[in-house]
């Protein structure tokens, strides 16, 4: 896709619950979120077999709206495929159940994702909570947010609340359009195997959420696999990511397209790099624990919501430290609170 096509997308404000135009076979709209991170972006490749709807929003009033206006504003003459869900978490999946029922569609979403929120949605609200609680308690976070965790239930079933019939996806799939083939990927990271799209002979890339433009994608730890070193494995991506060269287009699960993945994943490998080396000397002076690292790397927090993607973040850089041997575990009540020292 040459310069002049993308420049011709309105990138900063795509047409208002209706899916615009990007090349002759992809579409895309954005869903509104009620976070910080205030939209999603969700799109639609005109396959050879019709067209298949990428990602959904999350679960509620506002978000069925706005599929609603989406779905009145599709041509009579296209017909529909299926719904992809790039990865499990409840902005790409939430309304999916919705969706699939309205349009009379099948869902397909990567093996392990589906697994993943599988899993996710059969906590009762008492598992959540106990595990929020063990998790936050490890973190060494203050006795008001783990009493309100306690009590909250299980947050990501109130975002997604019931999930519909979905097909794995187990090997990376290939969408076949008049204009071009889409190819995918699946990559660990910000999601345990997050299925993107790219066609390699136009240079186009949905990359859903592993590389936004602005800001750096959440690499977490699991709520009951918090010992994961995610973060490795994203770094593996990002290096991959650096032979692709400037004439690619991206386009993000948020926010806006943007123009060489190449710049972008080196400046993401350079942020982590940078947020490892602060970590490293602020426990080569004294021991710290996840809610001190939470500190060091993202300042005070006072929204609930961002202490719980800050914290598993800042656990991810301590694990991958440990992992290279930096750091080590020091134990300062058991299954309490733990605390990281630096290796002699």
């Amino acid at each position: 896709m040459e310069n002049s096509q993308l420049n011709k997308i309105k990138i900063s404000n795509p047409l208002k619950n209706r899916f615009s135009k990007i090349t002759e076979d992809l579409f895309w709209a954005r869903i509104p979120l009620p976070f910080r991170l205030d939209h999603v972006n969700v799109y639609a490749i005109n396959s050879n077999d019709g067209l298949v709807i990428i990602d959904t929003g999350i679960d509620n009033r506002l978000t069925r709206k706005c599929w609603e206006e989406i779905i009145e504003n599709l041509s009579p003459s296209i017909s529909l495929s299926k719904i992809i869900i790039s990865h499990h978490h409840p902005d790409h999946i939430g309304a999916s159940k919705y969706l699939s029922n309205k349009l009379n569609l099948e869902v397909f979403a990567p093996k392990v994702e589906l697994q993943r929120v599988k899993k996710l949605m059969s906590l009762t609200d008492n598992e959540y909570s106990r595990l929020m609680t063990l998790n936050y308690k490890e973190f060494g976070l203050n006795k008001k947010l783990i009493d309100r965790v306690k009590i909250q239930g299980n947050n990501f079933k109130k975002m997604v609340k019931h999930l519909p019939k979905i097909n794995s996806i187990e090997n990376p799939i290939i969408i076949e359009t008049k204009h071009g083939i889409w190819k995918g990927r699946f990559d660990t990271g910000h999601s345990p195997s997050q299925l993107s799209l790219y066609d390699e002979e136009r240079k186009i890339y949905l990359c859903f959420d592993f590389l936004l433009p602005r800001i750096s994608p959440n690499i977490s730890v699991g709520i009951d696999d918090n010992e994961n070193n995610v973060l490795e494995e994203y770094l593996k991506y990002l290096n991959q990511i650096k032979k692709m060269d400037e004439n690619w287009s991206v386009f993000p699960g948020h926010e806006y397209p943007y123009k060489n993945p190449s710049k972008r994943a080196v400046s993401l490998i350079k942020h982590h790099i940078n947020r490892l080396d602060t970590l490293l000397k602020v426990i080569s002076k004294q021991p710290i624990n996840v809610s001190e690292a939470t500190e060091v790397l993202f300042g005070k927090i006072k929204n609930d919501h961002d202490i719980f993607f800050a914290s598993c973040e800042a656990k991810s850089h301590l694990n991958y430290l440990i992992n290279k041997e930096k750091i080590m575990k020091k134990l300062k009540h058991k299954d309490v609170e733990t605390k990281y020292i630096k290796r002699n």
